[in-house]
């Protein structure tokens, strides 16, 4: 694997994204996406065109080299499990989950993101009653269950990590 800043990371996901779009990207078009000057846009272009990852000649359309379209998949993979995660896991309310998923996408690594990938896979199984774990969580989130809300039970759990006084 090659070793991407998180910025390069978001080059590729976005070339890849217009070229599906156009079947390629341009300076400009990049530079709209992510809002920064073109002369930015082509210094991460020249980085990742001598590591390999796109096709990129001034003056002309961009596309991604075999190696950088499935560099880009994988990245492009990592948040959708990262927004899956955390809308299906932690009800993360819709409007904040793309933006933090965009932030932890980069800080993952294959390790946690298999975990992640096995306790979605956990969780959509049916329990008791034909509801699955995401579906009790939500309730619990919504309107605790029984005598217990979600912020006792949040107030409890970090009680542990208040310092002891004597």
């Amino acid at each position: 694997m090659i070793d991407l800043s998180p910025v390069l990371e978001d080059y590729l996901e976005v070339v890849l994204r217009l070229q599906r779009e156009k079947h390629f990207a341009r300076v400009s078009d990049i530079s709209t996406t992510i809002e920064v000057g073109k002369s930015t846009v082509t210094a991460a272009l020249k980085s990742l065109s001598r590591k390999g990852l796109v096709n990129y000649r001034s003056y002309e359309p961009v596309t991604l080299s075999k190696k950088g379209e499935e560099l880009a998949e994988q990245i492009l993979l990592r948040r959708r499990i990262i927004k899956d995660f955390l809308e299906k896991v932690l009800a993360v309310d819709k409007n904040r989950v793309e933006a933090t998923a965009c932030k932890m996408e980069h800080a993952v690594d294959k390790e946690t993101l298999d975990r992640f990938v096995c306790f979605l896979a956990f969780i959509s199984r049916a329990r008791r009653k034909g509801k699955t774990l995401r579906e009790e969580f939500s309730q619990f989130i919504d309107g605790g269950i029984g005598n217990r809300s979600c912020q006792q039970c949040i107030d409890e759990y970090l009680k542990v990590f208040e310092p002891e006084s004597n």
